[in-house]
């Protein structure tokens, strides 16, 4: 600050030897005497004022008195140029009215233009104690072009992120606590099952032991079916990459149908396939494989006894189509909107005999999802599901089996 302040003397001081050309070395020295006084003043008092200033509470009242002692160094240098102008004494006097005048009406018109930038200040110190009181739906709603009004942008969008980030987290804290539930629930009545009929094998209470290991050996398969979706699950939810490559869709789809024949056989349930051609998709072979097979069995469970279960694969567009039709009476309307939500069901008691857990829908979805495809409901009255997968360039190799 010094630096530039002497800077400015020693302009003012040459411009001035240029344009006024003092005719004595007294009037040369005297001229810089004016202008290197409020130099020096101001060198002195700033560091004062500064440590002032950082200790208001007002802003606004601290940028007032800024430009005061500003306007005020300023009034002083004029007043000190004009008397040695040796003006006369009326003339001074007149100088002097108009100066206080022009002092009044700055000190007037700063008020008002600091009002504005106190108050959004204010504002934002505000949003910074609702934030941290829990409040995250606090904002500023400050628009300016300034340093304050880009800080509150700034703060905006930081609690906006944080508001987000508060959501995920409950909505994965609400998903954990729904992933232990629908554990515990699924895997009680097959244990539970599995427990009576050992202890009536132990005890010698059994009529047919046969049949009871039966059972066991049924209730084993359900609760491996089960810690197989969950492994499933778990591996799709941990994001871990995946790698895509060009494959057949009605290949696939042939193949889940002839493994899940045997299946439909025992429900008395007849499968049926139809393809649009080979039907290449950018995706992964297994998870295609096993998101066909999830809605496959979901289909040949609901279905009735002497139904059909229908497959098409299409392509249309840019994607590739399947879906998967049984005979039932379809989703419930109410159900419609969480049917591929995990560990849901549109009967619940199906699980008690069947050892579903309701991730099946659910994970077709994401399999599907983490290739770029998708999964919806069908319009029609059955219960229509359809996946979709994207597919490969004009120019494509031959499909991965």
């Amino acid at each position: 600050m010094v630096a530039w302040l002497g800077a400015l003397v020693i302009g003012a001081a040459l411009m001035a030897e240029v344009l006024l050309a003092p005719p004595t070395a007294d009037e040369r020295w005297h001229l810089l005497a004016i202008l290197a006084g409020p130099a020096v003043v101001a060198a002195a008092l700033v560091p004062m004022l500064r440590r002032w200033v950082s200790s208001r509470a007002s802003v606004a009242g601290a940028a007032l008195v800024v430009g005061l002692c500003s306007l005020a160094l300023g009034a002083v240098t004029t007043s000190a140029a004009s008397n040695a102008m040796f003006l006369s004494t009326h003339d001074y006097r007149l100088f002097l009215v108009v100066l206080v005048l022009s002092c009044g009406i700055a000190l007037a018109v700063g008020s008002q233009l600091t009002r504005p930038l106190a108050r959004d200040i204010a504002a934002l110190g505000e949003v910074a104690q609702r934030v941290a009181g829990g409040d995250l739906t606090a904002r500023s709603g400050i628009t300016r072009n300034d340093e304050v009004g880009r800080t509150a942008k700034a703060v905006d969008r930081m609690v906006g992120s944080l508001q987000a980030a508060a959501q995920e987290r409950e909505r994965l804290t609400a998903a954990r606590q729904l992933l232990f539930t629908g554990i515990g629930h699924d895997l009680r009545t097959p244990l539970a099952a599995m427990r009576a009929a050992v202890e009536s094998l132990q005890d010698g209470l059994a009529p047919d032991p046969g049949r009871y290991l039966g059972l066991v050996a049924n209730e084993l398969t359900n609760v491996q079916t089960l810690l197989d979706q969950l492994v499933e699950f778990a591996r799709i939810e941990s994001g871990q990459p995946v790698i895509s490559e060009t494959v057949s869709v009605a290949e696939i789809a042939h193949e889940a149908v002839e493994a899940l024949t045997p299946l439909a056989a025992r429900q008395k349930v007849t499968m049926r396939i139809t393809a649009d051609g080979i039907c290449l998709a950018i995706a992964n072979t297994l998870d295609v494989s096993r998101a066909i097979r999830n809605l496959i069995e979901n289909a040949i469970r609901h279905s009735p006894a002497d139904g059909v279960v229908t497959v098409g694969v299409t392509t249309t567009g840019d994607c590739v189509q399947v879906n998967v039709r049984d005979a039932g009476t379809g989703f419930p309307a109410d159900f419609r909107a969480h049917a591929f939500d995990p560990f849901t069901r549109a009967d619940p008691a199906r699980a008690l005999h069947s050892g579903h857990s309701g991730l099946g829908l659910a994970i077709a979805r994401a399999l599907v999802q983490q290739h770029g495809g998708d999964a919806w409901l069908g319009d029609g009255p059955g219960g229509d599901v359809l996946l979709s997968f994207p597919t490969p360039p004009v120019s494509t190799k031959e499909p991965h089996r």
